[in-house]
């Protein structure tokens, strides 16, 4: 049992209201701020009260959410999305609310501070250094050779990752990076480059409570040339072996940062040395992979966090849907789109729950470089992984987008 227990949350942005609807069927008040334009209809169905704004910074709802507290008191803050993680930590600390140390959450959300921290920790070493120039750069290359890849300290959604094969890729990416030059404190490098790790990437769910880390799926990633994410399925097609290795890992890790309690997603890669890390969040995993553990294993990941803050046990499981699910994702050629359609015809598909396509007549397609490069979706339920996944990827196969070269009359 969580002491002491939450009786009302602070919801800080987010345009999704799974969360916001699990905490209302937990019995909790539920307050919510953010921006005029994340509020729905759903919105507010659920909530209590809402705090809205035409533009909402992370600074701007840490000084909201710590002034409205004298006024409207509530017991956590709490957030679903990557936009407000760190904000939402800060407030806690500042308030003295009891969730994950702001030090952990802070680790998670600087991928520079997380290998830093990890460094010492029993747990799968992953060669890395803080990126504040060029020459920060070319000496990491020097040291531990190609390819290597460069990402964003504090980036989501795939987005700026380069994977770089050689001296010449190196130079020409060095000289179009924004750094922080020579002399910026320490706390401000934008990149990290780290050794470029080979194998199957996965991904582990869990939820903590007191520190007790529960596996709820191990979930099987697929990913482009560029490292973005165009498929999820549950339940990862490892031995038994194997799912002992990731999730092993996963918990060292968690335990390692400091995150004692909620959601968590942990992406990992299994090379020939064992499992590696990737990035872990203290949040939800994306791309629908709540709803495909959910359908795959019963558990339903904010019913079981709402439980565990609500003061009551966090183990809340139900009957799996189906042996399997899978999402997929439409990554349409690069060029001015002249036709689309198909979401009738993969909605139709054998074991699909839903498809959709973004993309429209006159769109310019560009290389899929970020998940927001994707243009289409399709979630289905098998037998077993395998039938999922297959049942997946041909509901997208029926969706059209037709294109032709940029700069054609």
């Amino acid at each position: 049992m969580r002491t002491p227990a939450v009786k009302s949350v602070l919801f800080v942005g987010g345009k999704r209201t799974e969360a916001l609807e699990a905490a209302r069927n937990a019995g909790l008040q539920v307050i919510y701020a953010g921006p005029t334009s994340d509020m729905s209809r759903q919105h507010h169905e659920l909530v209590d009260a809402a705090f809205l704004f035409p533009e909402f910074s992370p600074e701007l709802a840490f000084r909201v959410a710590v002034g409205l507290r004298e006024h409207l008191p509530f017991d956590l803050a709490y957030t679903a999305g990557d936009a407000y993680l760190q904000t939402a930590a800060q407030i806690n600390d500042e308030l003295g609310l009891k969730s994950n140390p702001l030090r952990a959450v802070s680790a998670v959300n600087d991928k520079a501070l997380m290998r830093e921290v990890l460094r010492e920790m029993p747990v799968g070493q992953v060669a890395s250094a803080e990126i504040r120039n060029r020459s920060d750069l070319e000496r990491f290359a020097t040291s531990n050779g190609f390819p290597l890849i460069l990402k964003p300290s504090r980036g989501s959604a795939s987005k700026d990752i380069h994977i770089i094969s050689g001296p010449a890729e190196l130079r020409e990416i060095a000289a179009g990076l924004e750094t922080a030059g020579d002399d910026a404190p320490k706390d401000t490098a934008p990149w990290v480059v780290e050794e470029f790790l080979t194998g199957r990437e996965f991904s582990v769910e869990t939820h903590s409570a007191a520190g007790v880390h529960q596996i709820l799926a191990v979930t099987e990633k697929f990913t482009n040339e560029h490292r973005v994410e165009i498929g999820h399925v549950v339940p990862a097609r490892i031995t038994a072996a194997e799912h002992t290795q990731l999730t092993d890992e996963t918990t060292s890790v968690l335990t390692a940062l400091g995150v004692a309690e909620g959601p968590a997603h942990t992406e990992l890669i299994l090379t020939a040395r064992g499992p590696r890390l990737v990035e872990t969040h203290t949040r939800p995993g994306g791309d629908a992979i709540v709803e495909l553990i959910k359908i795959a294993t019963g558990y339903d990941i904010h019913e079981m966090t709402f439980s565990w803050l609500s003061g009551k046990p966090p183990v809340v499981a139900h009957d799996p849907q189906a042996g399997g699910a899978a999402i997929w994702f439409l990554t349409a050629e690069r060029g001015r789109v002249t036709a689309a359609g198909g979401e009738a015809e993969a909605r139709a598909s054998e074991g699909v729950r839903f498809a959709s396509l973004s993309a429209a007549a006159g769109d310019v397609v560009a290389e899929v470089r970020s998940s927001d490069d994707r243009h289409g979706e399709a979630l289905a339920v098998g037998d077993d992984a395998d039938s999922a996944l297959r049942n997946a990827r041909e509901a997208i196969g029926r969706l059209v987008v037709e294109v032709e070269p940029l700069g054609h009359d």
